[in-house]
């Protein structure tokens, strides 16, 4: 072990003459501590939520939606069968959407509704609450989101009331219609709007009933995080009039938000073992003050200015690494307590989710202690530069 960190230690470890220079020492291990450990829960909890969300989006909604500029899509079937081509598709399907009124027991209710083949509705397995997605096989029967059911007080079996703007055709045009249709399930998505407003019809019934066409077709990939690049390769393939929209693109501002609040997050509470970092220089001057003799006497043994300063500069950091251990261990622990237990509960209306989330992601533990390093080894080099300016003909004079 060099000279430099073996004094340093020492030094830290050392029963001091004031009490005070040790208390103030804890302090600033205190400090730092509770800094880490704020950080570390705060971070995990926004990423938790990020993913959480970003979950319950992948989960409903298509990763990639590919569109007309001529509205309808013609020969969709064939469409369908270019997309699967490409490397990196799960399933790729047709779907009607349209908005229309529900009315049931005098309540009624604006909703989206979209049609898909009850094959392709395989993700939506999980997310049934109540009957199955086996029911829209049968005409006539539909799903509905749970907040819905909610809403108008519909349970599985009861009978609803869709108006579509433009259901049949006559002489005159398309007109409006009323379809008598029954709930054979209930879903949940975990979007509060979503479950709000959200009805799955079987697309031969959608076709059948009224007059809409083919509106898109939906494409799952094995890895959502690449549906730019396929979403670019899928174009190249389909050209004109066909154009296309990531699931990214489609909550662009949802994660943006996010993004933005967790790195306010981050600069806020990083002040907080900014200002503990305070206390590490006072801890330190105030040992440069009691050491002042034994720096003087290395200096007289030739020691050399970086010497000395590379002395209180460990001293400052190993302050740092005691600190950013106990808050890492704490706020790992109180993170696991917090997944483990779900003691915070949220309205679900406003957060899209039950229970506070948590998800400690080692990039975030990392960048946390190497920000609280930094922070500390910049706190050390005015008390350090302080011993190594010491004289040691002045200090020593009287002694």
């Amino acid at each position: 072990m060099k000279i430099e960190t073996l004094i340093g230690l020492r030094y830290l470890r050392s029963k001091r003459k004031e009490a005070f220079i040790a208390f103030t020492t804890w302090i600033a291990i205190s400090g730092i501590a509770i800094g880490v450990m704020a950080l570390i829960v705060v971070i995990g909890v926004m990423t938790g939520f990020q993913e959480e969300i970003r979950n319950h989006i992948l989960g409903i909604n298509p990763h990639i939606l590919i569109l007309s500029l001529e509205g309808e899509i013609k020969e969709p079937e064939r469409i369908v069968e270019t997309i699967k081509t490409e490397e990196g598709i799960v399933n790729a399907f047709p779907f009607v959407q349209f908005q229309g009124l529900i009315q049931s027991r005098r309540q009624q209710s604006g909703v989206i509704v979209r049609g898909i083949n009850p094959d392709d509705g395989y993700f939506l397995r999980k997310m049934m609450r109540s009957g199955g997605i086996e029911a829209l096989n049968k005409r006539g029967n539909v799903i509905i989101g749970k907040e819905l059911s909610r809403q108008l007080g519909l349970f599985v079996g009861e009978t609803l009331y869709l108006m579509v703007p433009y259901g049949s055709v006559s002489p005159t045009g398309l007109l409006p219609d009323t379809l008598a249709l029954k709930v054979g399930g209930i879903i949940e998505t975990g979007i509060y709007d979503l479950d709000s407003y959200l009805i799955i019809m079987a697309l031969k019934d959608v076709r059948e009933l009224t007059s809409y066409d083919i509106t898109g077709i939906e494409v799952r990939l094995k890895d959502p995080d690449k549906a730019a690049r396929i979403r670019d390769l899928l174009l190249k393939k389909l050209g004109p009039p066909f154009f296309a929209r990531t699931w990214v693109e489609m909550n662009k501002n949802l994660f943006s938000a996010l993004k933005l609040e967790k790195i306010a997050m981050f600069i806020i509470l990083a002040l907080i073992i900014f200002v503990a970092s305070f206390n590490i220089v006072s801890s330190l001057v105030m040992t440069v003050m009691e050491k002042k003799k034994d720096i003087a006497i290395l200096k007289s043994f030739g020691a050399k200015r970086k010497t000395i300063m590379k002395i209180f500069i460990i001293e400052g950091v190993s302050i740092g690494i005691v600190g950013a251990v106990f808050g890492s261990i704490f706020g790992y622990g109180l993170c696991e307590i917090m997944k483990r237990y779900k003691i915070i509960s949220l309205p679900q209306e406003v957060y899209y989710i039950s229970s506070l989330p948590v998800r400690i992601s080692f990039f975030d533990v990392a960048l946390i202690s190497i920000v609280t390093m930094a922070i500390c080894v910049l706190s050390t080099i005015y008390p350090s530069y302080k011993a190594s300016m010491v004289d040691p003909v002045e200090t020593l004079r009287y002694e």
